[in-house]
């Protein structure tokens, strides 16, 4: 099964790990000139535009369940554990419901499920905890051995989660490299908000090469925003997993 030590190791690297792209890129971002924002916001104006927001996870965007009557509700377990980030006030506690609710899919949500199921009937026997070894008893024996088939699948399918996150994010930032290039290539003020916007010629081309990345760049963060949901349900999940016998 997954050990206590062991999960609280894993959960930490993978918090850090998914919190580390995006330090990555906000590090990124300030490598660009930081009057781009400005730049972008004043020159859109010009033409009626506001620009988008950024992709805020919460329960208005991430994908429901698609199990027909009471989709999207969540199920007892989930609940429970949303009502207690919600009651200590935990910052995180919104996203972590919102995130909750995503359908990830009947394999992963029965998986999770049993884990839970089991856990309870485990700790139960086990006087609240989870044993360190082979139980005695054949029948518990039996369903420790499938708790530790689950933790085990349970951390290679977070693992590919991961792996998959860090490609959308790639695929993001090289879509704004190849604007970058171009701005570069095209634009010698563009860097200099002042001097752009003084420039009409420039800052029409500026609009126009904005303009032609803005769908594909949409769309590769967009997708991004969803994998990283979706890593995310299973940090949570590892989380809340790890508490079933400190509630039964």
């Amino acid at each position: 099964m997954i050990r206590v030590a062991a999960l609280n190791l894993l959960l930490g690297l993978s918090f850090a790990a998914f919190g580390g792209v995006a330090h990555a890129q906000d590090n990124q971002s300030q490598t660009q000139p930081q009057s781009l924002g400005d730049v972008a916001r004043q020159a859109r104006a010009a033409k009626s535009s506001t620009p988008k927001s950024t992709i805020v996870l919460d329960d208005d965007n991430l994908p429901k369940s698609k199990g027909g009557a009471g989709a999207g509700k969540l199920a007892p377990d989930k609940q429970a554990y949303c009502d207690e980030m919600r009651q200590r006030k935990d910052p995180m506690a919104e996203q972590a419901c919102a995130v909750l609710a995503m359908d990830m899919g009947s394999e992963y949500e029965n998986m999770t499920a049993r884990y839970v199921e089991l856990a309870k009937s485990v700790c139960a026997a086990n006087g609240g905890h989870l044993p360190t070894s082979d139980p005695k008893d054949p029948s518990l024996a039996a369903q420790c051995r499938e708790l530790n088939d689950i933790g085990v699948k349970f951390g290679a399918m977070m693992k590919a989660e991961l792996k998959t996150f860090s490609a959308s994010e790639a695929a993001v930032n090289a879509i704004r490299e190849e604007k970058y290039r171009e701005e570069d290539a095209q634009l010698p003020d563009w860097r200099n908000s002042a001097a752009l916007l003084a420039n009409p010629e420039e800052k029409r081309r500026f609009l126009e090469i904005e303009e032609k990345y803005k769908s594909r760049e949409q769309e590769k963060e967009e997708a991004s925003a969803q994998q990283r949901a979706r890593g995310l349900r299973h940090l949570y999940d590892m989380a809340r997993l790890q508490e079933v016998c400190d509630h039964h």
